[in-house]
Order: C-alpha cells, then structure tokens, then sequence
C-alpha cells in the first residue's frame, strides 16, 4: 500500500510552508532594509568627503584654487577605490577628467546620489555644487564636486545586516515551528494514547476498545468496534474449520495407515503385500505432508501474530530432546555451553522449537550416524545453534534452491518428506533477524549453523574506521613554460630604465616553451635586489627574471602611460604611487596564507603589499660636525640656524620634484611635524643640495662634499656603513617615519602566477631574513626584532614608530593642484631662500 502522510504531518507541513512563505517575504524585505540602510550611511560619508572638498575651494588673487584636503579622503573606506573630480562649467580644476561624464553637472547644494559604471567597475557617485560669485578667472556659476567608491563595503555592510536579521527572522521562525509542533503534538496525543492502547494487546484480544477519545475520532473507534466483534465472530468459525478440517483428516489417515498395516500381517497377503505397502507409504507421506502444511501455517501465523516473547534457551532445547523420536533419541548428541545456558532470545517459542525439530529430525532421517548439536554464544552477542550430521550433505547448487518450498534434493530419493522443512526453518530464522548457513564439512555430511541475536546483545564491533587523507597535489602554475615572445621590446631601454637579466639557474630541457620568465619593475638598486633574485631563484631554479631599474617616478609614468615595457610585477619605494596605481585599477588581487597574515597597514585591497620596514634617518659625517649629534629635527633645526656659514653647501637631502619616496617624505613630515616648514626655511638658508636619489646622497657624503644627509633611507645608510664608510646614523628621537616598499601584481602580467610566488616570498620567513641580513632593506618586524637598536646607530632614544599605512588618504599627496602648491611653497622656501650670512 503506498504510503501517506499522516495528518499530523500534513499540519506540520502546511504550518512550515506558511513560514517558509512569510520568512521569505520578510527576508526581501529585510534585504531592501538592508541596502537603504547601508546606501544611507556611505552616501552621507561621500557627501561628507564632496563638502569637505568644495570648502577647500578658495580664491586668491582672482584664481580659483582647491588643496584636497586629507579629511575628504580618511574619512572613506580604507578597502574602497575612490574618485572624485571637480570641474566648472567649462574645465576640469583637478580629479579624474572622466569621472560621471554622462552626469549632469550639479545646479544646487543639494546632494545627488547615483550608481554607475566607470571603467568596468560599479561605482556610486555623490554629487554636489558650490555657487562660486565675485570677481575670479571663472566667474559666476556652479562648480561641481563629485566623489565616488566601489561598493565593495557597503555591499558587505548590507549583507551584514541583511544575515543578522535574517538569523533573527529564523530564530523566530524555528520558535514559532516549535510552538506549532508541540500544540500538533499535544492535539494528536489522544490519538497515539490508542494507538499505544491496540499495539499492547494480544494478536487474540478482539475486546471492544474503551480508551477514552475526543469526540472527533469517536465515531472511528465505534466502527473499529464493531468491525472487531465481527472479525472475532469470523476468526472462532475459521478455527473451529481447521480444527474440524484437520481432524477429519487426520483420522481417515490414520484408520487407513492402521488398516494397511494390519492387512499386511494377514496370512495369505503375499500376492497383494506391494501394493499395501505402497499405500502404507502414500499415507505415510500424506500424514507428514499434512503436518508440515499445519506446522508452516501454524508458524506463519504466529509470526503475523507478534509472539514475541523472551525464552531461555535451555529449556528450550531440553523440551526439543524430549520431542525426538525415541527410536534415534540414541544418536543425538546435545553440548549446550554454560553461557548459552544463561542466554535469553527474543522469539516466539513455537516456531523454534519446530524450527530446531525440523534441523534435526532432517539431520537424523538422512544419516544413520549420530548427530551433534552444539549451542553456544559468540562475544558480539549472538547465539549460535550448530546442528551436524554424517550423510551425503548438499551440493553448493541445491542450497540455496532447497531452501525453497516444496524443493527437494537427489539423496531424497525413497525417503519421507514434503519439502518444506528447510523454507519452515529459513521463514523463522528470518522473522528473528537470524542468520542461516548450510556448511558442507570432511569427510561427508552438513552443518546446519543457525544464529539467533541474544535477548541484551551487546553492540556488533565496528570496523575501524579509515582516515583516508586526500593529497593536495600542486599544480605546478609556478613551474609552467612561459609561452615563447618576443623579448626584444622588453630587453630593449626606454627613457630612464636600466635592464638586467638574471638567467634560470635550472633551465628546462629545450622546447617550444622552454622558460619561465618573470619581469620586474622598480627602483631598487640593482645590487640589493640581485640578493632577492638569488634567493628566490634558489627556491624557484627554472624561472628567468628581467629586471627594468627605475626611478619610483618614472615607473608611475611608464605605467600610467602605457610605455612601461612589459611586466608582470611593479615594487617602489612611493607608496602612494603603488596605491594610485590600484585605485585607477592597474593592479591585480593576490590572496595567499602569507597575505592574509601579514600587518594590515601594509597590505590594501589584496592589491598593494609592503614587503620592508625603512626608517628615514638624518646621516652625518662625524668627522666634521660636533661630536653631539643633533638627535631630532629640532635640534637639527638649531644646528642649522647656528651654523649658517660652515654648513653652506654641505647638506643634502632629497629633490622632491623628481624623488617619489622624497616626496612622500616631505608630505609625512608636514603633516606630522609642526616644525617642518621652518626646518624646510633653514634648509634654504644655507644652500641645501638637492638629489634624485639615496645613492647620490650617501656619495656625496662619503667622499666630504656634505657633512650632514637628511631624511635618507636608513637601510641604504646602514648598508654604506657596514661597507666601511665613515659615516654616522641617527634615528630621530622625535618621531621616526617609516616607510615600507610595497609590490603589486600588474593587470596586464603576463606570469601573474610567477609574480604571486614572488609577493609570497618577499612575506615570506626566508624572504623577510634576507631582506633583514644580506639585503639590508629591513624586515616587516624591524620593530618587534629591535633591528635597528645596533651599534651603529648613535641614539638609542628611538622615537614614535608612524608607520606609513597603505590607504586612500595617500591619493591626497597626488592631487595636482594640492601638489603645485606643496611643491611652489617648498621651492619658495628651500631654492629661493637667500643664503644667510
């Protein structure tokens, strides 16, 4: 019959589809709650940043003029890509040229808000205007300030929100399921009170049923009723017809089986003697053939019936003994162990008394021999009852066919039998979950081993379980060949790029694709960076690498304008070059166990990673100056203004038009140091040299052109000195800026796999070690390791750590407008300062 739900289920069922229906109603609802709400809190952080900037627009002397300040930027997300332009009504004043150039521009203050595309990227756009009036170069009119970001925040933002209402919604659901389920339960509980009621009965108590019911089911019970009353009436008159029928039988049978045998006694019978006996063995087999079609029905019947019940198997077995035929009770041969004597079974027990009888009478009819029974116990709780004999045994073929009804084997030929006692014994051993196993034994004979599960059976043993560990096999991207291509571009210098080849140090066997090659841009020298080379090729021996020297400007240049030759991997020394580069999507992502645990201001957006920990220290030669080193900016501000005369000509630091990392110096030390602008006065006043890079410096003070070098890269200092210059190394006692080198994956590589091992390596515990020790760039953990606390280094006093962290407010610096001035009053005060007396 198939099978239904029941109505309690059907209940359950409609209930979890209503709330299945109603959570996802208020899950869209949530979801669109969730997407207002964190549209509404980052729309009002980039109308903060839009108005930050339109204040910042002033004019002076009739020229309209905007200093982006650092606030417009800090105040958005750190993991964003951010834009913003501001333009007239005719120019672009500063910001990206492109940016919402399908927008109107702005009539009014209000703010406007609207997603769009820009360069393949979702952006949401924040548009406001400023009413500029008086006499200026522009004129009267609106100027529109947009400023944009990726939505990568908010959407994470409004998926926040959108799982914590969702959980609550759940929540709520599954109580409310529960509820529904338990008042189900307690509606239906009459219900299982009858069933519980008809279950405990006996297969022969057809009694009316008298359990109290709620009046809904009322009318079922008094059917059930009725229905038993004639079922009852039925059964009696079916019982009394086979007991009438069987013996009816049974007593013809016997009167002809005693007639026959007393005919054949007769004097005189000779001639009619074979024909009685083969009467006598017609109702011989009749008679038995008849008891086991009783027997089969009988144990059919109580096995329907559920007549279960727990039986010690040892009076179990005596009662069998006393059964067997007294004519052979001589050569059965009963061991029962003292454990199965104590084991209990679940059964019925007239179904295996007949079923152990019918082994046995089966095991004696066919062997002359003595037969053996043994009962005993196995540890996994089971007993086990093994019935042996010595006769012809059964061929593999016919064991399973004879365990059929009606089916018998070639060594029954001229015995009794009807074939159905091995079915009788299979049906019983099966409706105790039983197990039957028919088991020839040498020299001759069968085995007959039945188990049976013990009443408290103890759990069968488990397998032990298999860890099967599964290999993760690399793929080997690293080790892929590099399509063939045509080198002869990339090898080829452009304007201010010095190219270096370092060959594989295993290359593959020759081949179509043949080498793996991996090309770098940056502005590390090229002997430091030889040592990383060395290091990462012993570890990757088959890749080539390309080295294109450059400065950290040139390299933003090249990039930006598409005449850098082609690379796979960008490292400078300008941070925020590296982080305008992936903001205007230059940049590829790279997620590895070695990023994601790295510090998280040396890492943005997954796309920009420092890899080094370099303070910006003040160089002196010792042998020419005092020997009180000035220990911070202050004092070196007094050295200066007391030393105008003998230290003209004889300082150096960078020249910030041309010098990226100089640059981003100078921008750090202005923001951070309130004595900057007139440390940058003194540095005019006595004729600062200014150069494009570290190296130019330390050269000049190693061969006595300048007695003091400012805001130079200590690592290149530290490793002039360990080369034996004279010269002497202060970290100011002030506050100590620090910058980190920093990698990106360019969007065009070619090998972004080689370019990721090699991001990887740099944060890598060798990678950081070399660059500690033979590099000398300084490790990510400079301050934790206490690497700069040396002896070369004159004071030990070391200043606030100001890390330079890798965010959007780094895009401030780069702004043109905010730039020109920087750079017009720095100029004013170092190049056209007049020399003092």
């Amino acid at each position: 019959m198939r099978r239904t739900l029941s109505i309690q289920q059907r209940v359950l069922a409609l209930a979890v589809c209503l709330l299945a229906a109603a959570l996802l109603a208020l899950g869209l609802a949530s979801r669109q709650y969730a997407q207002r709400a964190a549209d509404s809190a980052y729309d009002r952080l980039l109308n903060a940043a839009a108005l930050t900037i339109a204040n910042a627009i002033q004019i002076d002397e009739g020229e309209l003029s905007l200093e982006l300040p650092y606030s417009a930027m800090a105040m958005l997300s750190e993991q964003e890509h951010i834009f913003y332009s501001v333009r007239s009504a005719n120019s672009l004043i500063s910001g990206y040229p492109d940016l919402g150039d399908t927008l109107p521009p702005a009539t009014s203050s209000e703010p406007r808000y609207d997603t769009i595309s820009y360069h393949g990227t979702a952006v949401r756009v924040a548009t406001i205007g400023r009413l500029l009036t008086g006499q200026h170069s522009l004129g009267r009119g609106w100027i529109t300030i947009r400023v944009a970001e990726t939505l990568g925040t908010r959407q994470a933002l409004a998926d926040e929100l959108l799982g914590r209402s969702t959980l609550s919604l759940t929540g709520l659901m599954l109580l409310a399921l529960m509820i529904t389920s338990l008042g189900i339960r307690r509606a239906f509980a009459p219900l299982a009170e009858l069933e519980t009621a008809l279950r405990e009965r006996s297969h022969d108590n057809l009694q009316p049923i008298d359990t109290p019911v709620p009046k809904e089911i009322r009318r079922l019970v008094d059917t059930l009723n009725a229905f038993m009353q004639r079922l009852q009436t039925a059964v009696g008159t079916l019982n009394n017809l086979v007991a009438d029928a069987a013996h009816q039988i049974r007593t013809p049978l016997a009167a002809v089986h005693l007639q026959t045998q007393l005919a054949m006694d007769e004097p005189g019978s000779d001639t009619l003697r074979p024909r009685l006996r083969r009467i006598l063995n017609n109702t011989t087999h009749a008679t038995h053939l008849l008891n086991q079609l009783l027997m089969d029905a009988t144990v059919s019947h109580r096995l329907d019936r559920s007549t279960m019940r727990p039986l010690d198997v040892a009076p179990l077995i005596q009662e069998i003994q006393g059964r067997v035929d007294p004519d052979r009770a001589h050569r059965l041969y009963i061991h029962l162990t003292p454990s199965a004597r104590r084991a209990q079974i679940l059964g019925d027990h007239v179904s295996l008394r007949e079923m152990l009888r019918n082994v046995i009478d089966n095991a004696m009819l066919y062997s002359d021999e003595p037969v053996s029974v043994r009962i005993y116990t196995r540890p996994n709780g089971w007993v086990v009852f093994d019935v042996s004999d010595l006769g012809p045994g059964i061929s593999d073929d016919d064991k399973t066919r004879l365990l059929e009804r009606f089916q018998r084997g070639p060594s029954s030929q001229g015995r009794p039998g009807s074939g159905l006692g091995l079915s009788i014994v299979r049906t019983v051993v099966q409706a105790h979950q039983g197990t039957l196993l028919l088991r020839d034994h040498t020299p001759q004979g069968l085995t007959v081993r039945i188990e049976i599960p013990t009443l408290y059976q103890s759990p069968r043993p488990s397998p032990p379980l298999t860890l099967l560990i599964a290999a993760l096999i690399m793929t080997g991207m690293l080790a892929q060949p590099q399509p063939a291509f045509a080198l002869a571009s990339a090898a080829e210098p452009d304007m201010g790029i010095r190219s270096h080849d370092y060959p594989a140090r295993s290359p593959r066997p020759p081949g179509p694709e043949d080498q793996a090659l991996l090309v770098i841009a940056g502005p590390t020298d090229t002997e430091l960076f030889e040592v990383l080379v060395q290091d990462f090729q012993r570890i990757q021996p088959h890749v080539r690498i390309l080295y294109h020297e450059m400065d950290s400007t040139a390299l933003y240049r090249h990039t930006t304008q598409g005449s850098l030759p082609e690379t796979d991997l960008l490292i400078s020394s300008a941070a925020d070059m590296q982080v305008k580069l992936a903001n205007d999507g230059y940049a590829r992502a790279h997620t590895s166990s070695l990023t994601q645990t790295m510090p998280g201001w040396a890492r943005w957006r997954n796309e920009v990673f420092g890899f080094t920990l370099e303070p910006a220290v003040i160089a002196y030669a010792p042998a020419r100056l005092p020997y009180e080193l000035p220990a911070s900016r202050e004092a070196l501000l007094k050295l200066l203004e007391r030393n105008q005369g003998s230290l003209r000509g004889r300082v150096g630091t960078y020249d910030i038009q041309i010098s990226g990392v100089g640059y981003l110096f100078a921008l750090y030390d202005e923001r951070t140091s309130s004595t900057f602008w007139g440390l940058a006065n003194a540095l005019g006043r006595v004729g600062t040299r200014l150069y494009a890079n570290t190296g130019a410096i330390l050269d000049d003070l190693d061969n006595g052109t300048l007695d003091v070098a400012y805001n130079v890269l200590g690592s290149y200092a530290l490793a002039r000195q360990k080369a034996g210059s004279d010269i002497a190394i202060v970290v100011p006692s002030d506050y100590v800026s620090v910058f980190t080198r920093s990698a990106l994956i360019h969007k065009q590589a070619r090998r972004p796999d080689l370019a990721a091992a090699f991001i990887d390596y740099l944060l890598s515990p060798q990678g950081q070690q070399t660059l500690a020790g033979p590099a000398g760039l300084g490790s990510l953990n400079a301050v934790e390791t206490g690497s700069w606390f040396t002896k070369t280094i004159e004071n030990q006093s070391i200043g606030i750590i100001q890390p330079l962290i890798l965010n959007p407010s780094l895009l401030v610096g780069l702004d043109p407008t905010r730039r020109h001035r920087f750079l017009q009053n720095w100029r004013r005060l170092v190049t056209d300062t007049p020399a003092g007396p």
